[in-house]
């Protein structure tokens, strides 16, 4: 018998996958409905003047946009807004317009009531959100299969048919991260293709252009791996514990408890940059790629914060460090320990 087969056909048999299987495709699904209700192509021209007309109204009582609009070297000669003329976002904008946005303070767009959803802007963030869920749930499932094993004794029945305990354990994890990649698979593409369709009938589709197809599939490619690792992490959290409850207690312990603990101490410590205390901090800059974290000021005269880069290499190191250590434990615990 194929133990990879068997284990593979065994969690995709289990009531529980389809109970979560059920729940995912149809939050997916549920988030498209949503947007779609929310989402208007955008408003018309008579909506636009109106709001231009009162941005217009609240931008002139402002004597500084006034002397702006009035002198077109009001950017060279102000040291204050100087760098308007150097800041890309300014460029092919109107002298007015930049008065508007750098000066005024209003424009049209604060007095627009409606919601446009722009996928190329919106549309990855969501898909990582729905492949983190994925990963949560796909975690507990890989628990939950060896959980459920050690709990009815089935596990100390197949070790009598299969006493080799490392090609058992390799079977499991192997399914485990299988299924999962398969779940996150098709959930992330579920999601592209319905926001896709969201944004042709209701939105924005945006600009697909090759940047972004690049910065999107890193970004993509990282929340998988993540949720890879995030079902090895429970897997072997099941296997340490011999329990289910064992991997979602100690999980949703420091998810609670721990991030409180570390809130609490960050607060009362004279440290720099307390926020490397917290696994979300690193979880972020490896999703994102770079995260800075702003610390005090370098010097009294110098005004110039203290910044701590962290990168997707720094964060990726610590977490695969994490899982490693708790998945060779698991190893050892499942080579060693009696079965009984």
């Amino acid at each position: 018998m194929n133990l990879f087969k068997a284990e593979l056909r065994r969690i995709a048999r289990r009531r529980l996958t389809l109970v979560f299987g059920i729940l995912l495709l149809a939050g997916v699904v549920g988030l498209a409905v949503i947007l779609a209700s929310i989402s208007t192509e955008g408003p018309d021209e008579a909506a636009l003047a109106e709001a231009q007309a009162q941005a217009d109204e609240m931008n002139e009582q402002n004597p500084d946009y006034l002397d702006c609009v009035e002198d077109e070297n009001y950017f060279e000669d102000n040291e204050m807004y100087g760098w308007v003329e150097t800041d890309p976002e300014y460029q092919g904008m109107s002298h007015k317009e930049a008065c508007e946005h750098a000066v005024g303070g209003w424009w049209a767009e604060d007095f627009l009531w409606t919601y446009t959803f722009n996928f190329a802007d919106e549309g990855p963030f969501i898909i990582v959100g729905v492949m983190i869920v994925a990963g949560l749930v796909m975690m507990l499932l890989g628990s939950s299969a060896i959980g459920a094993e050690w709990s009815s004794g089935g596990m100390s029945n197949l070790m009598v048919w299969h006493p080799n305990r490392m090609r058992l354990w390799g079977a499991k994890l192997g399914a485990a991260l299988t299924a999962c990649a398969a779940g996150v698979v098709v959930l992330a593409a579920l999601a592209f293709g319905l926001l896709v369709l969201v944004a042709s009938l209701r939105g924005e589709v945006g600009a697909l252009n090759g940047v972004w197809w690049e910065d999107t599939l890193e970004l993509v490619l990282r929340t998988g791996v993540l949720a890879l690792g995030m079902t090895l992490l429970g897997a072997s959290l099941a296997m340490l514990g011999r329990h289910t409850a064992i991997a979602g207690g100690v999980i949703a312990g420091y998810l609670i408890i721990g991030e409180l603990i570390v809130n609490m101490v960050s607060m009362n410590l004279s440290m720099d940059f307390p926020e490397r205390l917290s696994l979300y901090t690193w979880v972020g800059a490896w999703i994102t790629g770079r995260i800075e974290l702003v610390g005090g000021y370098t010097g009294f005269n110098d005004m110039t914060p203290d910044v701590m880069v962290i990168t997707w290499s720094d964060a990726g190191a610590l977490l695969g460090g994490i899982v490693l250590l708790f998945a060779a434990l698991a190893t050892w615990s499942f080579q060693r320990r009696d079965a009984a």
